[in-house]
């Protein structure tokens, strides 16, 4: 059941009010704060949730994965077909400046992993607490510094420049509609714009990678956004040249709790 939620549509786009309604979906905006966190909590950079039973991942050179992101959907909102429990960690190569991101078989990940935990151990002294390991610097990452995340439900309407919106609406730019769409979706939806998200529509600085067939039916995961003041400083998030970070899954894969063929992909200007 789609979200009643007001449109305000202009004239010109008034005939396509039940299609524009279809698209509209529910997500997750992150805000962020610079903080240190409990092991267990949901957090960009700082160090993971990591029970003693489990090996750090590492590259296929078996040099040691920074973590990037951990979702811990037990505190956080309920998002339709998403987890209601357990850890999501998302780990990418501070050793490689593409982040570990494969430009061929971006769900390749030997330069990135992603991790899930359904049950939750929140005794510490059954988890990993000494990442010593982890002192060799690591020159490339998105993120400087560890960040608290909090979560607030909204609702959009697909975005343009994406696979979902060609989808849908494959003729507006010869009906010259896309523009009118644009600034229609920019004065009601300002809200929704470059964020850090979780599911939804994302956004990008160049192109969807699901524009390619063997990608169409992947939604969008996890959405970083560069997020700084100067690059380098102790709380920074910058992908490359004020990038986006996107990890998109299938939806069955979604719903069977399989993240072994996650999509990942940045781009930037």
């Amino acid at each position: 059941m789609k979200p009643s939620i007001e449109l305000n549509l202009p004239e010109a786009l008034e005939a396509y009010r039940e299609a524009i309604a279809n698209t509209i979906k529910s997500y997750l905006k992150i805000d962020i704060k610079p903080s240190s966190t409990q092991w267990w909590e949901s957090k960009f950079g700082g160090l993971p949730y990591l029970p003693r039973t489990i090996n750090y991942p590492t590259n296929k050179k078996g040099e040691y994965l920074k973590l990037l992101a951990q979702l811990n959907f037990s505190e956080i909102p309920r998002l339709e077909n998403f987890p209601t429990q357990g850890i999501l960690q998302f780990y990418i190569d501070g050793n490689d400046p593409s982040y570990g991101f494969d430009y061929d078989v971006p769900t390749n990940q030997d330069g990135f992993k992603i991790l899930y935990f359904e049950e939750i151990v929140e005794n510490v002294n059954n988890l990993v607490t000494d990442f010593y390991f982890l002192e060799e610097h690591q020159e490339y990452t998105p993120i400087w510094g560890e960040f608290n995340l909090s979560f607030t439900h909204y609702y959009s309407p697909t975005k343009i420049y994406s696979a979902d919106f060609e989808r849908h609406f494959p003729n507006f730019d010869d009906d010259g509609l896309l523009d009118i769409y644009c600034k229609w979706y920019s004065k009601y939806f300002e809200i929704d714009g470059n964020q850090h998200q979780v599911g939804g529509y994302p956004n990008f600085t160049q192109e969807d990678p699901r524009f390619n067939p063997e990608y169409e039916d992947y939604i969008l995961l996890l959405q970083i956004v560069s997020d700084y003041g100067s690059y380098g400083e102790a709380n920074d998030i910058c992908w490359g040249d004020a990038g986006i970070g996107n990890f998109f899954i299938k939806p069955s894969q979604l719903k069977a709790l399989d993240f072994s063929q996650v999509l990942y992909h940045w781009d930037c200007h």
